[in-house]
């Protein structure tokens, strides 16, 4: 069974059908390769790039629309992307309040999705229109953590090429640019620590929004992917270009916050945020040719922004024992062989900033 695939048809519920044709479109720029859709691509991105910068915020409730969806029995209610009001059974008026609390969006968003929950139903044999729901609501959020995670990985950037066209890769980085001068790498580290499946689990429980096992698996499968996806994102980016002072900063104060599985392994999200900061430690670009080298220092904020390497050195050289000792390690021992590596450039510049902090550190 794939869930993909069983949700193509699309009725507009606000917090699913839109998202599905982001992820569709990406998909058909960067992965399939079709021409006609760099244009289409441009216009959904700047369509919805508040979704983008607001990342899984919901619509928040509001009394008006409360009131609206209370009286739709009798009054109907205007739904997006049909024409007129439509009459609403008192009970899917019901199932309609308790998404909305369930999942803290507004009270129409929560009718929409109802509403695609039923239409979807012939592909769910033995579901609820409400159990559906639960699954449009997560895979409309899967889609724009995978949306994001693609048009990050097409970025212009060191590491890697897709071999897209110029005027695509432009359009792509142009658009991250812009989401990561919007506070994304602090969106996305605290998504990964808040969303949880065992506590959304709890939730739908008391609700009686979990199903079959069947069901449970694919919302567990759901959620597991956003985080996922959320967590390659910012391993993408510091892959194809090392992140700046402050949002390193953000990334070691996550992770010297984690904690290891039942299995005493680290999951695969935090390995995920762990390979990004030793990207943005990585300078191993030193032993290319002198014209690739020097194009890369001026794109590497370890030697490019201003107090960059004195702000992390003081941050990791901190007594402070992190919740892993074994991580903190690693990444203590990353950062000496960057140090190392500067202090070997042919230039003054890393044998000065690197010999600062050791007389620093002796003085």
């Amino acid at each position: 069974f794939n869930l993909t695939l069983a949700l193509n048809s699309l009725l507009p519920a606000s917090l699913w059908g839109p998202y599905k044709d982001i992820w569709q479109t990406v998909g058909n720029a960067l992965w399939r390769r079709q021409p006609e859709a760099v244009h289409l691509l441009d216009m959904i991105l700047k369509k919805h790039k508040p979704d983008f910068i607001s990342l899984f915020r919901n619509p928040p409730k509001n009394v008006q629309q409360h009131e609206k969806v209370q009286k739709a029995s009798t009054e109907g209610v205007a739904i997006q992307g049909q024409q007129g009001t439509r009459l609403l059974p008192e009970q899917l008026i019901k199932e309609a309040f308790i998404l909305s609390d369930l999942f803290d969006i507004g009270e129409l968003a929560a009718v929409e999705l109802l509403l695609a929950g039923e239409h979807q139903q012939p592909h769910f044999p033995g579901l609820t229109r409400g159990l559906v729901a639960v699954l449009l609501y997560w895979d409309g959020k899967r889609c724009i953590a995978n949306s994001l995670k693609a048009l990050i990985q097409s970025r212009r950037g060191k590491t890697w090429t897709l071999e897209l066209s110029p005027e695509l890769v432009s359009m792509t980085t142009r658009f991250t640019e812009e989401l990561m001068e919007q506070g994304l790498t602090y969106k996305v580290l605290t998504l990964v620590s808040q969303i949880d499946v065992n506590n959304e689990f709890e939730k739908l429980q008391r609700e009686r929004g979990l199903g079959s096992e069947k069901h449970r698996k694919e919302v567990s499968d759901l959620i597991k992917e956003c985080r996922q996806s959320l967590a390659e994102s910012l391993f993408a980016w510091a892959c194809q270009s090392p992140l700046g002072k402050d949002d390193t900063l953000l990334l070691i104060g996550h992770l010297e916050k984690v904690t290891v599985e039942a299995n005493g392994s680290l999951d695969a999200v935090n390995l995920a945020l762990l390979m990004a900061l030793l990207y943005c430690f990585d300078i191993s670009f030193i032993e290319q040719s002198t014209e690739e080298r020097d194009d890369m220092i001026h794109q590497l904020p370890l030697l490019t922004e201003r107090q960059y390497i004195a702000t992390i050195h003081s941050r990791l050289q901190d007594s402070q024992l992190w919740k892993l000792p074994g991580l903190q390690a690693t990444v203590r021992l990353a950062w000496a062989l960057a140090l190392r590596g500067i202090s070997q450039l042919p230039d003054v510049t890393g044998k000065l900033i690197v010999g600062n902090l050791v007389m620093r550190k002796n003085v």
